[in-house]
């Protein structure tokens, strides 16, 4: 019962909170412009509480911190989409838009809405894209929650555990998750699975934290024999934030499995995929504005 609380809450008023409860020196952050996936002309609220105080002194670099910080917020005043949902966002389009310019309209296009599209993401979904895909008649939407599928939750999304998915082969064009791989403990198993469920040409556009000057992908944690965590390196969560976020409930947090490097694109083939990387953010150096896709060829 509280967990269901907890859920109404964030859905009720998370919004309104990470849009007005930060510091008041963020404003000068706010930047103006275009939200493609709402398709309104807009200010983006800069929230420097989204990040937690652990996770910056893990990166130990300003500039990452920050890249990290405008991606987790700039949060659209209309549809309260983040930077980072607006760069998936940006890759949708590219890839599936043909001249149209916000997922608003993206859903509404005939030869899109006959994709089967999967979204698969940890506690949520990708951000407020969601709200426009589940316009899509062959949307499958599901939540990954560790390794063991839950009950039903409050949105009433389906449970799978992406390292052993249950749809069966080939049923999808395009699979999304977002910040999501780092959570799993075996993420390679999941980009095996969710290239068996893709098409010939279908795609796995995803993000996840990566920080361009690592070069190799590292294992924060892995599961033991128990079921229960064991912890290679000092564990890491993502989610609750800093500030008054450690207090009210706007975030989960999720421990972070893996930590990603530049070697992702030898995982992306190793699992089947063609691999593509987008830099929907201006090259800003850091890695905070790669978006990923794992193309299946044919």
């Amino acid at each position: 019962m509280l967990a269901r609380l907890i859920d109404w809450l964030k859905a009720r008023f998370g919004r309104t909170v990470l849009l007005h409860v930060r510091p008041p020196s963020d404003r000068r952050r706010d930047e103006r412009g275009y939200c493609n996936v709402c398709g309104r002309a807009s200010v983006f609220a800069f929230n420097s509480w989204v990040i937690p105080d652990d996770l910056r002194a893990a990166w130990g670099d300003p500039a990452v911190s920050l890249a990290y910080t405008r991606r987790e917020s700039l949060l659209c005043r209309f549809c309260c989409s983040s930077l980072r949902v607006r760069r998936i966002a940006d890759v949708l389009l590219s890839l599936y838009g043909d001249g149209v310019s916000s997922v608003a309209r993206l859903v509404r296009d005939e030869r899109f809405r006959q994709l089967d599209v999967a979204e698969i993401n940890t506690i949520g979904s990708v951000g407020s894209v969601h709200t426009y895909l589940e316009q899509l008649p062959r949307l499958a939407f599901s939540e990954y929650r560790g390794s063991a599928r839950l009950g039903e939750n409050v949105r009433g999304a389906r449970n799978e555990d992406i390292s052993r998915l249950t749809y069966a082969d080939g049923s999808f064009d395009l699979v999304l998750t977002s910040d999501t791989l780092e959570h799993v403990p075996d993420f390679r198993a999941a980009l095996r699975e969710t290239r068996r469920v893709l098409r010939p040409g279908g795609r796995h556009v995803f993000t996840v934290p990566i920080v361009s000057g690592r070069a190799t992908t590292d294992v924060r944690a892995r599961i033991g024999d128990d079921g229960m965590p064991q912890h290679v390196l000092p564990p890491l969560y993502h989610g609750r934030g800093a500030g008054l976020y450690r207090y009210i409930p706007v975030g989960t947090d999720l421990l972070a499995f893996t930590e990603f490097g530049s070697d992702l694109v030898d995982h992306l083939r190793e699992a089947g995929f063609e691999p593509e990387v987008f830099d929907a953010g201006g090259h800003d150096a850091t890695g905070a504005s790669l978006v990923f896709s794992g193309r299946v060829p044919g």
